[in-house]
């Protein structure tokens, strides 16, 4: 297991129920696959570099995990299924 953060934006115009469910899809698709959260930083509205979907700000949260590096494109398959999930990008911390 290796050391990942994984940035997520969602998108900003949901209700809070909505995206507390989006964010709950995705941290139930991350524990399926046995990754383990080990910090939760929620940014929350953010201005973005470009538009997305005509939006210039986005909802940002950051994760720091413990995960299996041959998950991440199984994860991935399971993440794009929600489109109120903008972007996201996996970055491996160093040890």
């Amino acid at each position: 297991m290796a050391n990942y953060e994984l940035m997520v934006i969602i998108n900003p115009s949901l209700s809070e129920e909505e995206r507390n469910n989006s964010i709950d899809n995705l941290k139930s698709i991350l524990e399926k696959y046995s990754a383990k959260i080990t910090k939760e930083d929620v940014w929350a509205e953010k201005k973005l570099a470009y538009k997305i979907n005509r939006s210039e700000t986005g909802y940002y949260i950051l994760f720091e995990l413990e995960l299996n590096w041959t998950n991440i494109k199984e994860i991935s398959k399971e993440t794009n299924l929600d489109r109120n999930i903008w972007r996201y990008m996996y970055t491996r911390k160093e040890s």
